[in-house]
């Protein structure tokens, strides 16, 4: 099938790739069916982009690329919401949600709530960390870098 993107154009995708968000994302929770798409030319960056709505596309990142130490845990019984078995060892991905500034080196990541992706099941979910010391601006380049 061919859909529209934000920033990549027309691109043709297969029913597989499709993640479906059942309770989609926050703020978006009318909107469920969303493909991770890479960034051309810079690994550390993703768009999941809407399947059916062109404009929404979000900038994803995977958190470790830049916030070694981050640590979230997320209890089995709301892992299992999108078919995630940890004690089975279940694979699942993680992305933060980037939210750029007024320059690149201003942008942030959204740490307090971590989207999970189940690769098998093609399954994702939004979660809010509780009693976490994450917020929703985490700046992705300390001061200095890259000025």
């Amino acid at each position: 099938m061919l859909i529209q993107t934000k920033y990549l154009g027309e691109i043709k995708i297969t029913q597989d790739e499709i993640i479906t968000f059942p309770y989609g994302l926050l703020g978006f929770e009318d909107y469920h069916d969303f493909i991770i798409l890479d960034v051309p030319g810079n690994s550390h960056f993703k768009f999941l982009q809407d399947i059916n709505h062109s404009y929404l596309t979000f900038l994803l990142i995977n958190p470790w690329d830049f916030f070694t130490g981050y640590e979230i845990d997320i209890p089995d019984e709301n892992l299992a919401k999108i078919g995630i078995d940890p004690k089975a060892d279940g694979e699942l991905e993680v992305y933060n949600i980037v939210t750029m500034g007024s320059s690149f080196n201003e942008s942030t990541a959204n740490l307090l709530a971590p989207i999970i992706v189940n690769p098998t099941d093609k399954k994702g979910k939004q979660f809010i960390l509780n009693d976490s010391i994450y917020t929703t601006k985490h700046k992705l380049f300390p001061e200095g870098i890259g000025e």
